[in-house]
């Protein structure tokens, strides 16, 4: 066995060309490759650039350019706040916030749906709404409250 953390760490990594993503290909948590190091188990990316690049602090966070999870490129890494790597997160289409209204994949109502269920409100009961639209009476009442839906007019 490699002794040390480089070599130890070395050999679970893929090593491809230097413009390709280098797979992690150690322990899996959540998508993202993990490594144990002093004792804690952290992030295979952020250990990656920890050794090549430079200590990345407690309060960053090391951020993929190329979005692949499993990827321990050092020149696919950066440093982000949690609100940089939130706004990359956004910019890229990855979050599930980022598509709104029928564009989101779990939506069951149309922005013209949610439009002729403002007008109803109130003037008949949400459990009706809910039945005829194939919704539950919570949905209706968040669309009244502006908790969902709130954007549409």
């Amino acid at each position: 066995m490699a002794k040390g953390i480089f070599p130890r760490f070395m050999q679970y990594v893929s090593v491809a060309g230097e413009d390709e993503c280098w797979e992690w290909n150690g322990y899996r948590r959540g998508g993202y490759g993990s490594f144990k190091m002093f004792g804690s188990l952290m992030c295979a990316h952020r250990v990656s650039y920890e050794l090549f690049v430079r200590p990345a602090g407690d309060h960053m966070m090391v951020c993929h350019k190329c979005d692949n999870p499993i990827c321990v490129n050092p020149d696919h890494l950066f440093l982000g706040s949690a609100q940089e790597n939130m706004d990359d997160k956004i910019s890229k289409g990855r979050h599930q916030g980022a598509k709104k209204g029928s564009r989101h994949h779990f939506a069951k109502l149309s922005e013209w749906q949610v439009k002729e269920i403002k007008l109803q409100i109130g003037e008949v009961s949400q459990y009706f709404l809910a039945d005829k639209y194939g919704v539950s009476q919570t949905i209706i009442s968040n669309i009244k409250t502006g908790k969902r839906w709130g954007y549409v007019l």
